[in-house]
């Protein structure tokens, strides 16, 4: 291959030419993923998507919390006005995962820790971006643009995941423990112990991941 200074005139600009074809198409594809990208952002936001699994992933042996047990129903969540029984879905899921990351603990627990080291915003939003504060080893992560790969990537890696969905006009997360050909399974902390199918309850508005 000749080197750049002995090429001929006419080399050098058609060599030029390339270049700057090559890297047009590089542009308008990273251009067009960022479009995508955004748009997908925006779409969650606003109505939410219908994630499907890229592949079968076997359920995972999780411990079933519920977030209406008489162990921690009554429990106030921070300064909110709403108990574990009533609204407690995010940290009912949360012991879920957290135990197929290795931490063994249960929505109430949880919940007492956030009160006493105040990681609830204001008192009325549990700050769940701070859990490393209480187990340092591990980080949540909320990712704003994600699809069924991203959850299927977490449930091959061996652990579970949690999703927000609607339930009439209230939020409500479920944990995501498998998935079939068709569809992710998943616990519901106020549905009973029984693997439902996500899409039983509509579309999906959030993701949340432990590292």
């Amino acid at each position: 291959m000749k080197k750049y200074k002995d090429l001929t005139a006419q080399q050098k600009q058609a060599l030029s030419q390339r270049i700057q074809l090559y890297g047009g198409i590089a542009l308008i594809f990273v251009l067009c993923a960022l479009f995508l990208r955004n748009y997908n952002i925006k779409l969650i936001q606003r109505d939410g998507i219908a994630p499907t699994p890229r592949r079968a992933v076997a359920a995972l042996p999780v411990t079933y919390r519920a977030q209406d047990d008489p162990l921690w129903a009554q429990d106030p969540l921070g300064d909110t006005g709403y108990t574990m029984g009533q609204e407690g879905s995010l940290f009912a899921c949360l012991t879920m995962v957290l135990e197929t990351n290795g931490i063994d603990t249960t929505p109430g627990e949880i919940n007492r820790q956030f009160i006493e080291r105040d990681l609830y915003i204001d008192g009325r939003a549990a700050d769940v971006t701070r859990l490393d504060l209480l187990y340092p080893q591990i980080h949540f992560t909320a990712p704003r643009d994600f699809d069924g790969g991203d959850i299927t990537a977490v449930l091959r890696g061996g652990r579970a995941c949690m999703v927000r969905v609607k339930v009439g006009e209230n939020v409500h997360w479920l944990c995501v423990v498998g998935a079939d050909e068709e569809d992710f399974l998943v616990l519901d902390p106020r549905g009973g112990s029984e693997i439902k199918k996500l899409r039983d309850y509509g579309n999906v508005f959030a993701l949340g991941i432990i590292k």
